[in-house]
């Protein structure tokens, strides 16, 4: 087991940096300094079994995760930040592989926040990297969203196949196509009433509306299928160094973590709580959960721990 007091340390450094990366702007860009910098360890294509590896713990092996994704298979897909690396679990937390290693080559990463699926594709946030990348199911790495990101931390698939990016450090939203060519922005920096600040998880209803945790302004901003401006919902507990991530239900209920109170809440489409979960269905209690992934097929809720290394379970009613 790790030192109690050597977990508390690491948290407390990794806060700070968070705030600190988001209190003011680098002149630098995160990809600009990763493209400089010599590749310390040797990339390796991804390794992803059938089968879990056995004798292993479930959900074995994150560090700080951020997000989550699950695929039409049932397993979940994390983004383990410390790790800088992709894991893939089935759904009873058996490890089936993933890949990462520290760098900026096609498949390593630099402490990912943001995973999103849709059918056959993988949509990886690479965050110090500056970068959104693109995968198949199998690994196959198909390329990279172009433009100048900064420290993008939420990334969704609407049901028409479009991928839909917070782009954090530069407070907008970004949508491309499923290739991710041709992006489209949305706000930032210098826009006149750019309605974002600080914008982390992002998700896409089956209504086709796009829901954008907007931290920094401590609300939901909800978005037509063309990125135009709906309506906002008020998230008090939020604030631009809170890291909280939404996923959305068949029926259009919100689920948003709420990192710092270690909750999660359950919305209706209109933002009104409906229910507040502060524990897994363990008896767990929540511990800076960030990512919420949502298995629509089997009812499941999966909530990253980002402060213990645990993903916890919900089920959810029918």
């Amino acid at each position: 087991m790790r030192s109690g007091l050597g977990s508390v340390v690491r948290r407390a450094i990794v806060g700070v940096s968070i705030a600190l990366a988001f209190a003011c702007r680098r002149a630098e860009k995160p990809g600009a300094a990763a493209a400089a910098a010599p590749t310390a360890i040797p990339e390796t294509a991804p390794s992803i079994r059938d089968t879990p590896e056995a004798n292993r713990p479930p959900f074995f092996g994150l560090r700080a995760a951020r997000d989550a994704a699950v695929d039409g298979r049932g397993r979940l897909w994390v983004a383990d930040f410390e790790h800088t690396a992709i894991r893939i679990y089935d759904s009873s937390g058996g490890y089936l592989g993933g890949w990462g290693s520290r760098g900026d080559g096609k498949y390593q990463l630099k402490d990912p926040c943001g995973i999103a699926i849709g059918g056959d594709d993988v949509y990886v946030a690479d965050t110090w990297n500056g970068r959104v990348l693109h995968f198949s199911l199998a690994g196959a790495y198909l390329g990279r969203a172009p433009g100048d990101f900064y420290g993008p931390r939420g990334v969704a698939v609407s049901s028409d196949g479009r991928v839909w990016i917070a782009d954090t450090g530069n407070q907008r939203v970004v949508v491309c196509p499923k290739d991710l060519s041709n992006p489209k922005v949305l706000g930032g920096e210098g826009t006149p009433g750019n309605p974002f600040s600080s914008p982390f998880g992002i998700a896409a209803g089956p209504s086709g509306r796009i829901y954008v945790a907007d931290a920094g302004n401590r609300r939901i901003e909800v978005l037509d299928t063309e990125g135009n401006f709906k309506t906002s919902f008020a998230v008090p507990g939020w604030g631009p160094t809170t890291e909280p991530y939404l996923e959305v239900d068949e029926n259009e209920s919100i689920y948003a973590s709420d990192p710092a109170s270690k909750s999660v809440a359950k919305l209706d489409r209109n933002g009104k709580e409906l229910r507040r979960f502060t524990e897994d269905d363990a008896g767990r209690g929540f511990q800076k959960p960030t990512g919420v992934a949502i298995d629509r097929k089997n009812r499941i809720l999966y909530v990253v721990n980002s402060d213990n290394d645990t993903i916890g379970i919900l089920k959810l009613s029918q």
